[in-house]
């Protein structure tokens, strides 16, 4: 059978957002609120967020304090008057998404096996709608086909974990040292203001958050690298990672992750790239060796 290649949800938005702005649907100085977009367009707030770097990385919106996304110009008037209606028309890639975010929450555990038909019932899409996203999902390492059965979250092990910690700590420190050039001043004060409300919230954060900001901070520094393919490479690692460390931030080790993200951000601000590469070598050492300590405890 063959695959269906994916369409990105997150472009979708970028786009009708940018058409929006093109428009002065949003005046400059405006906020654009995480939490209407995400439900007048059915997404997720991950979805908003890539859509959202990509309009601070064009120069339309700027970051401001308490990491509130606020208009600061307007790009060229588009014109397709169509772009100004957002269409989800693509009901394999919203399942996809929705089914990603769902482990990335942790919602679906690692070996659950999820019915197609329960599921398309839930979502009131077609089984096989279901099927295709779970192929994509299955491409990225996340579920495996169960014959007949449906599909099961994939199941790693400590080898596994090992290993996803090798490689990303062969490609990681390269996108840190090209972020230190790159990232614009905007997504490093977002990227802290977030980071700061981790740490502030500590224990009182849920499990399925700090999965979300963890997988948020490290993409957004493969994105800050100015390489797409680098980020795309890094990106199904990062998420098979998650897989395995839900139980990670327990018992006092939120803060500590999360402050190792922001001595990664300071060095990136003091545009120190061999800094910024001991920094993150060391929090992904660190974080090898605390899911390894769990996973053994487990």
């Amino acid at each position: 059978m063959s695959l269906v290649r994916r369409q990105s949800l997150s472009d979708r938005v970028f786009d009708y957002l940018a058409a929006q702005l093109s428009v002065k649907k949003f005046k400059v100085g405006e906020r654009i609120g995480a939490r209407r977009v995400t439900e007048e367009l059915s997404v997720s707030r991950t979805t908003f967020n890539k859509a959202l770097h990509r309009l601070v990385k064009s120069g339309w919106v700027k970051i401001g304090r308490g990491g509130r996304p606020i208009v600061v110009a307007y790009p060229p008037r588009k014109k397709m008057a169509g772009d100004l209606a957002f269409d989800p028309s693509n009901q394999t890639d919203s399942s996809y998404e929705i089914i990603l975010e769902r482990i990335l929450h942790g919602d679906f555990q690692p070996g659950e096996t999820i019915k197609e038909r329960p599921l398309a019932a839930e979502l009131g899409v077609n089984p096989a709608t279901i099927r295709r996203a779970a192929e994509w999902l299955s491409k990225d390492g996340l579920l495996v086909r169960l014959p007949r059965r449906g599909w099961r979250v994939a199941l790693l092990d400590s080898h596994d974990l090992k290993d996803i910690f090798k490689i990303r700590l062969l490609l990681e420190p390269l996108a840190a040292q090209w972020a230190v050039h790159r990232m614009t001043e905007d997504v490093l004060k977002h990227l802290e203001a977030q980071t700061d409300q981790m740490i502030a919230r500590g224990e009182e954060s849920t499990v399925g958050e700090r999965r979300m900001a963890d997988h948020r901070f490290h993409m957004s520094l493969c994105e800050g690298s100015g390489s797409r393919v680098l980020a795309e490479t890094i990106e199904p690692l990062v998420r098979k990672a998650l897989l395995i460390t839900t139980v990670g931030f327990r018992y006092g080790r939120v803060s500590k992750s999360f402050e190792e993200h922001k001595e990664i951000l300071l060095a990136i601000a003091k545009r120190d790239p061999k800094e910024a590469v001991k920094r993150l070598k060391a929090h992904l050492n660190n974080s090898l060796a605390r899911n390894l300590e769990t996973w053994e405890r487990r």
